[in-house]
């Protein structure tokens, strides 16, 4: 039986771990009553389904269903646009299927876990932890690390300070914890430090406990205070055996003399031997403990370009007069051999939809150039007039935020050319070029 299948809207955005629908209209256009079977094939059929699956119509009647969306939140399903097809099936023609396709576009979402191992450590001279980090989301994340040590009483050192981690995967960073107070033997008190792990849009903080224990294992001390107490033993017994001999020569008060480079000694007429005198008492120095040299930590800036988001390119047709922008560097690649020229960045957009983000449709004239726009209704009034939607560059931001700067555009004999130098679109308009103001805003 003759039957019509058709959507509502071609495109619906689908957030993981939410429920969205998409209307489903269906025409019998046949001339006796029909029975329609429903269901959904591609990527999505694990997770969409029809609503309700069988519609009965008589001969001219049509019905819109629900086609229902439950993306799972988990990074297994990577966002970005994902292809489906609705199947209409009449009962009473098994080869007279009518198909409809349609694009589902899987709002992005961050989510990480992060856990310290192990979270005690026991540091002698120098200790390792690990930063373990697991990327729930379905999207890749850029994690920035901080560690801190609270009461200073530790010196910590990442080997990287950024971490990018893909989607559905885990990564790790390796920490080094040394006491800045280092002990001889046994433990002292433990000292706690915090890292601190900052994402695009998330923040974490993990917490952990290092103690110092002493550089010479307590056998081995036990071992030398041992023999110390026996070579002092000895000493003492020898002393001991020599005194009987001869014994040091003593004041009246007790104390030992100094015998002066002089002739033989005489007696006085007590005769009490001369030519002797007392030693001073011996006052004791204090010594102050060295301190050991600690190296200054320093915080390695992170390179240029390294953050969220990938680098929006600029390409100029001469032959057309036509500005191609992509994120795509094979697709570069191809344009630069092809004859474009290549004119570097603009900036930084996000790969895939996230909330507070605006789509960057690229589309191709009937004259062959380029248009790109964030306007939904310039789009399908621009694909009415005969131009073809070739893809969704990337995704700017609808509203200004830390890091991010204007993204203006300009049109001149109907190409359109994107910038985020204020002093190009001065000179521009100078020369005859029409500012159409801010479009977003991209990372740089």
């Amino acid at each position: 039986m003759a039957g019509l299948v058709e959507l509502a809207t071609p495109s619906v955005d689908a957030l993981p771990g939410e429920e969205s629908e998409v209307g489903v209209v269906v025409c019998n256009t046949g001339d006796v009553d029909a029975a329609y079977e429903l269901d959904v094939e591609g990527a999505v059929a694990h997770w969409a389904f029809v609503d309700p699956a069988l519609v009965h119509l008589a001969p001219g009647d049509s019905r819109t269903v629900r086609l229902v969306l439950r993306p799972p939140r988990t990074g297994e399903v990577p966002a970005g646009p994902m292809a489906f097809t609705v199947r209409l099936h009449a009962r009473a023609d098994p080869d007279g299927d009518e198909l409809v396709e349609g694009t589902v576009d899987l709002v992005a979402f961050e989510a990480f876990t992060a856990r310290l191992v192990p979270e005690a450590l026991e540091v002698r001279t120098r200790g390792r932890a690990r930063i373990e980090v697991t990327n729930d989301g379905n999207i890749p994340i850029v994690v920035r690390l901080r560690a801190e040590s609270p009461d200073g009483d530790l010196g910590l050192k990442l080997d990287d300070e950024t971490m990018v981690v893909p989607a559905a995967t885990s990564a790790s960073a390796s920490l080094a914890v040394r006491p800045r107070h280092r002990r001889l033997v046994g433990k002292g008190r433990s000292a706690p430090y915090t890292v601190h792990l900052e994402s695009l849009l998330r923040m974490a903080t993990v917490s952990g406990q290092a103690q110092p224990k002493g550089s010479l294992p307590s056998v081995l001390l036990r071992g030398v205070v041992g023999l110390a107490v026996l070579a002092g033993l000895a000493l003492g017994g020898r002393a001991c055996l020599a005194s009987r001999d001869s014994g040091p020569a003593t004041s009246k008060k007790g104390l030992p003399v100094v015998i002066r480079n002089a002739p033989p000694p005489l007696e006085d007429d007590d005769g009490n031997p001369t030519g002797f005198e007392e030693a001073p008492p011996v006052t004791p120095v204090s010594v102050p403990e060295a301190t050991p040299s600690i190296p200054v930590e320093t915080t390695v800036a992170l390179p240029p370009g390294v953050g969220p988001g990938v680098p929006l390119r600029r390409l100029f047709d001469p032959a057309l007069s036509d500005y191609v922008y992509t994120v795509d560097a094979k697709e570069a690649a191809k344009l630069v051999k092809s004859g474009l020229v290549e004119q570097g960045t603009v900036g930084r957009v996000l790969p895939a939809k996230v909330a507070g983000t605006v789509p960057l449709y690229r589309l191709k004239k009937r004259d062959g150039r380029h248009v790109f726009t964030v306007d939904e209704a310039e789009r399908r009034t621009l694909t009415r007039a005969g131009a073809v939607a070739e893809r969704t560059v990337g995704y700017l931001l609808a509203s200004p935020a830390g890091g991010t700067t204007a993204l203006y555009r300009l049109t001149k004999d109907g190409a359109p050319y994107l910038t985020i130098d204020s002093a190009e679109v001065q000179s521009r308009q100078a020369d005859g070029w029409t500012n159409e103001g801010i479009k977003g805003y991209v990372l740089v």
